[in-house]
């Protein structure tokens, strides 16, 4: 059964709403974080450390699922840093506090996915472009400046000072799995610490939803699903990863869904003991007009209904708007 009463349409429209301009602040915050990094070459702790204590405000203010929701729309082919710094510190931030991390702990976590790509402002722009925006490998000297990246994030900290030593660490792991495929190269990702696996977790999801190293942009569930993936390979933390699907859903509240009977339907609840079968509103027809009811449905309970409705499609998110709810 779902974990609560599903919200109505209208509650998850203001919800959203609040997430909009929280995201718009924490952006603007983050900027000024790497806009002073950029320019200086050191890292303000004070904006930093301000910067974190918004996200952390709205992380426990606003709806898990009204931020992710607006952390993830219409990041398709954006790779800006200080936007996909944002999205996996909010990220690593919400998955430390559902393991009841003490305030020492969340925010060394928060710091260092705030910082953890710091490095590739110190790799020449074109190698990180390219890195970025193709899917062809790099000549193996580019391939390995990049993969330098989370070491030269470490050096400047340790240049600058007054960075603890975890931060550092977290930030040198970002890159490990457990089979050993990540880099640096000959280091084994087992071996990492539990706040380690769950900055790989975030990072990684970020790339794949905004399609970093050239691939084809994800929707949510479909990072998720390659993320699933990985973990069964023995590539990523199943249990971190677990509670990063149950956090986020494999359909995400506020996505907009296409049925196999062809309604269109906006998912309000999730269902904690079956994901793929979230809770939905029904908000069109079959035939394109709106639902003037909105009947809720439990697509994990349906009851003599033939045929039981299923979610065929995720729609587009990057047209996904306030419009599509209905007070």
């Amino acid at each position: 059964m779902p974990a609560q009463e599903p919200k109505p349409l209208a509650q998850l429209n203001e919800e959203y709403a609040q997430a909009q301009v929280a995201k718009r602040q924490l952006e603007q915050a983050v900027r000024s974080v790497f806009s002073s990094l950029s320019e200086h070459r050191t890292v303000d702790r004070r904006q930093a450390a301000e910067a974190i204590q918004e996200v952390a405000i709205v992380t426990r203010t606003i709806p898990h699922s009204a931020v992710f929701m607006a952390l993830s729309a219409q990041r398709a082919g954006d790779i800006a840093l200080s936007q996909h710094a944002l999205s996996t510190c909010t990220l690593a931030l919400v998955m430390g506090q559902s393991f009841g991390y003490n305030p020492l702990e969340l925010q060394e976590l928060a710091m260092a996915a705030l910082l953890h790509d710091i490095g590739l402002l110190h790799i020449p722009p074109n190698v990180v472009q390219r890195s970025a925006n193709t899917s062809h490998p790099l000549p193996q000297q580019e391939r390995q400046l990049f993969q330098s990246h989370p070491h030269l994030g470490i050096l400047a900290l340790e240049r600058q000072g007054g960075f603890e030593t975890k931060v550092l660490q977290l930030i040198g792991e970002h890159h490990l799995r457990l089979d050993g495929s990540g880099y640096p190269q000959g280091t084994r990702g087992e071996f990492t610490s539990e706040r380690s696996r769950i900055l790989a977790i975030a990072d990684h999801y970020d790339e794949l939803i905004t399609g970093f190293g050239g691939a084809s942009p994800l929707a949510p569930y479909q990072a998720l699903q390659r993320l699933y993936r990985e973990a069964q390979d023995g590539i990523l933390d199943q249990p971190i990863l677990a509670r990063f699907i149950k956090l986020v859903g494999i359909y995400p509240v506020h996505s907009r869904v296409r049925l196999n009977t062809q309604e269109q339907a906006v998912v309000t609840e999730l269902n904690h003991s079956a994901l793929h079968q979230p809770v939905v509103t029904i908000t069109h027809t079959a035939a394109g007009a709106e639902t003037p009811d909105q009947p809720v449905i439990d697509l994990a309970h349906q009851e003599n209904v033939t045929p039981e409705r299923a979610i065929e499609t995720v729609l587009d998110s990057a047209r996904q708007s306030l419009q599509y709810f209905y007070s």
